[in-house]
């Protein structure tokens, strides 16, 4: 039982823990936020969805636990306090990291690792949960990529959205906005709409698909872009594939396209790249921690991209 991450970025950069427990021979039972399901269906892995009513999700852990013999094994992706309780109380004996003064909730307490990326504080997790439960780890060191193949389903949507819009074969996904602050300050670069003349100059599209809460910001931000309408998860990271380039903030949107392995821009102004840049060797990344960059910085890695 994988109690997952509570945002898309972090879902994603979990895969690789969740495929090293599935490799090592423990099937992830997966439990999380809805919009997870579709995201992650390309995995095969069971979905079990949280709706954040502590009554319900109690209850629909229990008769998940009873289902699977009354005590599974679960693993704490999330670092809270209540993800664990929410566990412990269902009958689930958990491994996780002693965050959050949880310690006394879980079974299996996984050392905490020194600073590195979170693909690899995942995997470090899923890693040392596996060898607490006296399971040899299939691998010892995290794969180059993330992993993550769309259905034939979300191929298939991304094909009836594109020829729906018209969106041509040549195409540039862009997430101009993420939402919230990161230690008070905007986590988006603002200069997204300065890309899109530039784009359709080298003949290729500029297209959005905003998250539902985000179409009015989107449509502010990059005005000039093909705005589509919201779609799932799933599609979105099919898209991501098809996609010429994806050009993204250093949020859910870049690892998204990280985990499909798409040609990819990833812009960084506040966050910290050696914990959350996108985990795909294909991907660059500019700016720095207090520094975004300039719209000719993008400019130029979107010419070597594009050709």
């Amino acid at each position: 039982m994988c109690r997952l991450p509570n945002h898309v970025g972090d879902c994603c950069m979990a895969l690789p823990g969740l495929r090293l427990l599935e490799a090592s021979g423990v099937k992830p039972v997966l439990t999380g936020k809805r919009w997870a399901e579709d995201l992650l269906a390309g995995t095969g892995w069971q979905f079990e969805p949280i709706e954040g009513h502590v009554t319900e999700d109690l209850s629909r852990i229990r008769n998940i636990a009873n289902r699977f013999g009354g005590h599974p094994r679960g693993l704490l992706f999330p670092n809270s306090f209540s993800s664990a309780l929410l566990y412990a109380v269902g009958g689930i004996k958990s491994a996780g990291y002693p965050t959050d003064w949880r310690r006394f909730l879980l079974e299996k307490s996984v050392p905490e690792p020194g600073k590195m990326h979170e693909v690899e504080r995942f995997f470090t997790l899923a890693h040392g949960a596996l060898e607490a439960w006296g399971v040899k780890p299939a691998w010892d060191k995290v794969p180059p990529s993330l992993g993550l193949t769309p259905l034939k389903r979300h191929e298939a949507a991304a094909r009836n959205l594109m020829a729906e819009y018209g969106i041509p074969q040549n195409f540039a996904l862009l997430a101009p906005v993420a939402r919230g602050l990161h230690h008070g300050k905007k986590k988006h670069w603002e200069h997204f709409n300065a890309l899109c003349a530039p784009l359709r100059a080298m003949g290729v599209e500029p297209v959005v698909f905003p998250a539902v809460r985000e179409v009015e910001e989107v449509k502010a931000a990059c005005p000039d872009a093909k705005i589509c309408p919201p779609t799932t998860l799933g599609t979105l990271a099919a898209l991501a594939k098809r996609a010429r380039v994806v050009v993204a903030n250093d949020s859910g949107m870049s690892h998204v396209a990280a985990a499909v392995g798409a040609n990819q821009i990833t812009l960084i102004g506040v966050t910290d790249p050696t914990r959350t840049s996108p985990w795909n060797p294909r991907a660059v990344v500019l700016g720095r921690e207090g520094a975004w960059p300039t719209v000719d910085e993008v400019l130029a890695a979107l010419k070597k991209i594009i050709g």
